[in-house]
Order: structure tokens, then sequence, then C-alpha cells
């Protein structure tokens, strides 16, 4: 194996491993440095370190700091290479074999405990520094590149015949100097683009191979847990660019006094998006139902929600009682039969599609009816009009990341009209029924929001900054103009604006809620009569 070092001979628990030719006997090796000596060195190598770290680093501050770090991690730099060197060199001896480890990394990582990833990686760049990168090598050991950089080179410069050749080329624009070179120029995640694109010019057919692979890596895996659902996954870098932008976009800016972390902020972004391509009815556009969420939730739990949105506390308790000693069948679930929580049943009911299904006592379907109480495409466009956006203070998300709130539940009275509608993006119209947030229209102000407690939340914008349009009323009693948006259940009418701002149908959640009578005569039309319903909300 060639080397760009000294040769070394290290007493290891099993025996001696040599860096040169075949494995030889403790002691010596010719051209190289004795055991006794290299053992020595790092004794003394960590003394020092010993004695470095026990120093107290009261006097080090921002003037003398950057300085004394550079010097360190200059030194660290040039230790991890060298012993990156090591143990590509116990690899290449091949005794760690005997153990019956699989692989070498396998082996590293049981006498160490280091992940299997870490000692890959120092094996890569070990191995690359000894056969394919002896100018790198130099370079690490006067502090003239980064570790940092060397390892990216060392993970994509010699990656194939064609490549190892241009490094070991006298190209000056491909071989290993230019790289080097360009090395001591760039921060890393620059360099590492620029060795990318080395690699793609010096060989486009491995370049292909590696895109091909990659193709053939991506994945997506969902997996169920008690409180939710992990996925992990890989995409090729061209999908995952898109996939990001498309959070991004869809993300938009934190609103004011949206605590969220990124993290929290892509996942609400990620289901935001599955949002709009349902809503929308962008996929599965040959069914004549588009692929939405069902509840199942009986006449009784609707009851309870109904009981509970305003009254009672934002707990669940739409679900059952307090004390937790409902009948299970009253509790809202999945498909699946997973449980669904009563604030996350009450956004769903707020602007969902009901269906009512009768059983008999053996629970065959005797009736199905249905009772349209979403916003129609022409409300929900004068909505549009006149909120233009999230109506929750602070907020300004535009009208496809949310849908119409009922300001008075549908479910204790409130009537699906444009007075009784309101724009709220999906994070806060999930936010008013967890917290039981209460909107009431106010003549000055386009809308009020107070806590449970009766206490308000901070003023939202006034009309004039993004509420009821001009020459419109702040509870939207009545448009701008009739325009194309047609009359809703109370006569009123949606003002021109709305056709041309919002999509066809704008953004609604699609929720829908199937009510199924068990035990019920087939004359059950009604909450009032002797069915029990139990509610499917397809959303």
């Amino acid at each position: 194996m060639a080397g760009t070092g000294p040769t070394l001979t290290l007493t290891t628990p099993t025996g001696a491993v040599s860096g040169a030719g075949s494995p030889g006997p403790a002691g010596p090796a010719a051209g190289g440095i004795p055991e006794a000596s290299v053992a020595t060195l790092v004794r003394r190598v960590c003394a020092e370190i010993d004695a470095l770290t026990t120093l107290d680093l009261e006097g080090v501050d921002g003037l003398n700091g950057p300085a004394l770090h550079q010097d360190m991690r200059r030194a660290s730099d040039k230790l991890q290479a060298f012993a990156a060197r090591v143990l590509a060199r116990v690899e290449a001896d091949g005794r760690w074999a005997t153990s019956g480890s699989r692989t070498f990394p396998d082996w590293m990582a049981c006498q160490e405990l280091a992940s299997y990833g870490a000692v890959r990686r120092e094996v890569t760049l070990g191995r690359a520094l000894d056969e394919d990168l002896p100018a790198t090598a130099q370079e690490i050991s006067v502090g003239g590149v980064t570790l940092e950089h060397a390892q990216v080179l060392a993970r994509l410069g010699p990656t194939s015949d064609a490549r190892r050749a241009a490094l070991a080329s006298g190209a000056p624009d491909r071989n290993e100097a230019y790289l080097v070179e360009r090395a001591k120029a760039l921060p890393v995640d620059e360099y590492r683009r620029e060795v990318q694109r080395w690699a793609t010019r010096v060989d486009a057919d491995a370049a292909e191979r590696e895109h091909d692979q990659a193709c053939a890596k991506e994945h997506l895996t969902f997996s169920r847990k008690d409180d939710g659902v992990a996925f992990q996954g890989f995409l090729t870098a061209e999908h995952g660019h898109a996939l990001a932008t498309a959070l991004r976009a869809v993300a938009g800016v934190p609103s004011v006094g949206d605590q969220r972390s990124r993290e929290e902020r892509q996942a609400a972004a990620l289901v935001d998006a599955a949002r709009i391509v349902l809503d929308r009815g962008l996929a599965g556009g040959g069914q004549q139902v588009r692929p939405h969420i069902s509840v199942h939730v009986s006449w009784e739990a609707l009851l309870r929600l109904q009981a509970t949105h305003l009254d009672g506390p934002a707990d669940g308790s739409a679900n059952g009682g307090a004390d937790g000693s409902a009948d299970v069948s009253l509790v809202a679930q999945l498909d699946d039969g997973r449980p669904v929580p009563g604030s996350l049943l009450a956004r769903i009911a707020c602007d969902s599609e009901i269906s009512r299904i009768v059983f008999g006592p053996r629970g065959d379907v005797l009736d199905v009816g249905r009772a349209q109480r979403t916003y129609s495409g022409q409300q929900r466009r004068a909505v549009i009009a006149r909120d233009r956006s999230c109506r929750y203070p602070g907020c300004g998300a535009p009208p496809t990341l949310g849908e119409v709130h009922h300001v008075v539940p549908w479910l204790q009275g409130g009537v699906t009209s444009i007075r009784n509608g309101i724009l709220l993006c999906w994070f806060h119209h999930d936010l008013v029924h967890r917290r039981g947030v209460v909107i009431r229209s106010d003549p000055r102000r386009a809308w009020r929001f107070f806590r449970r407690d009766g206490t308000s939340l901070d003023d939202g914008p006034t009309s004039g900054d993004g509420g009821a349009p001009a020459g419109a009323p702040a509870d939207g009693s009545r448009g701008a103009g009739r325009g194309v948006g047609g009359r809703d259940a109370e006569g009123d009418v949606g003002g021109r604006g709305a056709a041309s701002g919002a999509g066809r149908g704008g953004m609604a959640s699609g929720a829908g809620v199937t009510a199924l009578a068990r035990a019920a005569p087939l004359a059950a039309d009604s909450p009032g009569d002797a069915a029990q319903p139990e509610l499917d909300l397809t959303g």
C-alpha cells in the first residue's frame, strides 16, 4: 500500500499490524518507526492534551479565543487524519476478520463503542489519503486544508477508475493539485458542490450510474405509533429540492406570535400541502368521491360535542365523560379505529360534509342520507373577497392555506352563510377549536377574538388592512357588487373580487359526516327520531 508518511508498525492486543507489505512480528519494520517510539509519542500527545483540557478558560475571550480555536482545530485535524490512516492500515492487515465480524466497520465499532457510520467514514478517509490523495494528506499535515475538505474529497473523488486517473494526471484543471487549491479557497459546503461538479465532468458515465442508484434508493415508509405516525425515507437531490421548495412556499413567513420551531412548521407545511391536493381535487379526479379522511362518530358523541364545544373545557370530553366512563361506541374514530380527540372532531365538523347512514339491528345499512353543510364555492369566494387572508390576530396566511370557519358552530345552530363564516388558515382553525377561542363580529373591526375566559386576544387588523373590502360592512352582510359569486342562503351576494381571487370552489376541508343509526327504523330521518345515527366525517 503506497503511503505518504512513514511506515508504522503498531502493537495491538492480538499482535502486530504492519503498514507496509505483509504483517511482521512486533518490533521495528524496515523503513518504519519503532512501535515503542510510536507508543511513546502517543502517550506524550495524550498527556499534553490532558494538561490542556484541565486549564482554566477564564482568560479566554473574544479577542484571543478565535486564534486559539483555529490552532486547536488545525492540530485536531492533523491528529484525526493521522488516526484515519492508522485505521485504514488495520483494515488492510485483515486480522480483524478472525473475530468473525462481517465487516471491518462492524468489528471496529464494537471495539471502540463507536457508530458504524463514523468508522466507515474514517476508514474511507484514511484509505483515500494513503492510496489516492497524497497531496491532500500533505496539506492536512501542515494545516493547509481542513479535515472537512479532505473528507469531502475522499468521499466524492476516488470513486471510479476515471476519477482516480484524473486525480493522478497532470491536467491542471482536474488533478488533485487543482482540487487542493480549490479547497484552500472555498468554504466546505461550496467545495462539496465544486467536487460534485468535478466528478460529473471527469466521469459522466459514473455520474449517470450514481443517479440511477439514487433513484432506486427512493422510498417512504410510514410507521404507526401510539400517538401518531412516524415516517422515514430517501429522495434524490432533485426530488428533495422540489419537496423543500414546496414546503417553504406553503409554510410562508411565521405570523406574529407563532412560536413553533422550524421543524414543527415544516411538519405542518407537509400536511397543508396534502390538504391543498385533496381539497382542490388535484388527485383522484377519476373517482366520484375525492380521497379524504373519514371520521366515524355516533350521534350521541356529536350531541356531546355540541354541548361541550363552547361551554366545556377543550379536553377531548366530546368523546366521553371527564371520568372516562363513556361508552366506547361513542368515541369518534378514523377508518382504522384510531380514536379522534374532541378538539379535532370539532375542527373537522366545523366545515365538513355530513352523511347519515341508518343501521338495522344486525348492522345492515337501512338508509343513507346527506346534509350539505359546507360552504359552497360561491359563498367561499365571497368570504375570501371580504377577509382576503387568515383573520386570526397577527396572521396573514393566504386563502389557499385555509378554510371557512363557522363563527357560531353548525352543531349549535349556526347557519352556513357568509355572515357566519370567517377565513382561517388550517393552523389557526385547529387552534381555535383546541383552545375554545370565541370569535365575534365587531362593526369597527372585522373580527374580535376572545379566550375561553373572556379575555381578548390581540385586536385583528382593521378592514383597511385586509379586512372587509371597501364598500362592504365589516360583518360581511352584503358584498361589494353582484359579480359572479351568486347568492347564499341568506341572499348575501359574493363580490366580484371573489371570482377572480379564489380558485374554483375555494379551499375547503372537504370533511363529511355520515350519520349512522343502529337498530333504528328506516323512517328515522332526523336527529329527533328514534334512530341513533353514527356520523362519518369524511374529510
